[in-house]
Parts: structure tokens; sequence; C-alpha cells
């Protein structure tokens, strides 16, 4: 077998997988990402507080300036005075820590053949 006949049948499986990996990116900004949003109370919050207040979140993620550092200050230490015990190092966030390594591990065990 020639090298352009294994290049030629490996094309279209490459393409499948583009076309499939672009398809759970979608899933998981459409669907996934607004259902975690409606149906975890402390994303909610924040999503609230976020409209109420007019902030353009995005530009806080993506702004390297002090008003972005006081803005996650403020955020994380309002959680703090609320007496909350849902948000930083707790079994949910280590159960999220740990299936993005297992997503890492699935997609270097089968998709990178």
């Amino acid at each position: 077998m020639s090298s352009e006949a294994v290049t030629n049948d490996s094309r279209p499986k490459a393409w499948g997988k583009l076309i499939f990996f672009s398809f759970l990116i979608w899933v998981f900004g459409w669907i996934v990402g607004p259902y975690i949003e409606n149906n975890i109370s402390t994303y909610k919050q924040i999503a609230q507080v976020v409209e109420e207040r007019d902030i353009d979140s995005a530009a806080y993620m993506y702004m390297d300036s002090v008003g972005s550092y006081d803005g996650e200050y403020y955020l994380s230490d309002s959680f703090k005075h609320s007496k909350r015990n849902d948000y930083g190092m707790t079994k949910a966030f280590f159960a999220g820590i740990l299936s993005c390594f297992m997503i890492l591990w699935f997609g270097w065990r089968f998709m990178m053949n």
C-alpha cells in the first residue's frame, strides 16, 4: 500500500473528527453551559448580579488591569462574607478538576491515534 493511499484513507476520518469535535464544542457552548448556569445556584447568582449591574464580564476576563483584579476580589469577598460553604476547594471543585483530566486522558488515549 502506498503512502498516497494511506493519506487518502485518513483524510475523511480526520474531517469526520473535526466535524464531530466542532459539534461537541457547540453542544457544550449552547446546551450544556446554559443548563449548568441555570441549575447551579452559584452560577445563577453570579449571572443575576452581572445582569443587574450591567457588567461586561468578558471585559474583566480579558483585561489585564487593576479593575479586573478588584472585580475578582470583590466577587470572592462577597462569597466569604455571605457565610456560604459551596465555593472554593470543595468536593465539587475537585470533581470538576478530575473530570477535566479524564477528558484530556480520553482525548489523548483514543483521539490522537
